[in-house]
């Protein structure tokens, strides 16, 4: 009996892991890694705060709709739907609740970054403390839904993502020395895409669309 779940338990985690082997996802991570740079890039060339946030969440906006539109048709067009055991589906809520908790940390970051211009503060401190919330942020989420949803490379990928923000601000901070938004975002967002055009492409092959009869 204990075999024969643990068999259960085991094919359901292969079917479950084929719905993140399509490299969509792969795609969203690294164009909103671009749509980062993006913002930066208009920050440093408008010097407006709200100009830089209101352009993020445009792009970030229109990356999203037809990203996730794509990925429900292909996926249900090759996959069919899938529904996950108790188990799995509480999975599935904890994700949610990292995800949520991620959300909450974010705001507080920027919340740090909003009071640098009040006395109390310095802006030392803040140049510290916010990469430091996106670090644990980006490894903590990342590492919890590679953990959760079988999907290890979604743990490289918050090691990754968690590095850039120190990346472009503690050497300047500590030492004085600017790396350029494009290399640090840019490339990172260039190579997940790599990464997930390939998966795509091999999940294209795998599963092929069904011919219409």
């Amino acid at each position: 009996m204990n075999q024969a779940l643990t068999d259960l338990d085991r094919l359901e985690r292969e079917v479950f892991r084929r719905f993140y082997e399509d490299g969509v996802f792969d795609l969203y991570l690294g164009a909103m890694l671009l749509v980062f740079f993006a913002s930066a890039t208009l920050w440093e060339t408008m010097e407006n705060v709200l100009v830089a946030y209101v352009g993020m969440l445009a792009s970030a906006l229109i990356v999203t709709v037809p990203l996730l539109r794509f990925r429900r048709r292909l996926l249900r067009e090759r996959l069919g739907s899938f529904t996950p055991g108790p188990r799995r589906r509480f999975r599935i809520t904890r994700t949610r609740w990292v995800l949520a908790a991620s959300v909450v940390l974010g705001l507080v970051a920027f919340a740090i970054a909003a009071v640098v211009y009040v006395d109390g503060i310095s802006a030392d401190l803040v140049a510290f403390i916010v990469p430091l919330l996106w670090l644990v942020n980006a490894v903590v989420v990342f590492g919890a839904m590679a953990y959760l949803l079988d999907v290890p490379r979604f743990a490289v990928y918050g090691i990754v993502g968690g590095l850039l923000m120190p990346l472009l601000i503690w050497p300047d901070a500590l030492w004085g020395v600017r790396l350029p938004p494009w290399l640090v975002f840019g490339a990172a967002g260039v190579s997940v895409m790599v990464v997930g055009f390939w998966k795509l492409r091999r999940f294209l092959r795998r599963y092929p669309a069904p011919r219409a009869q």
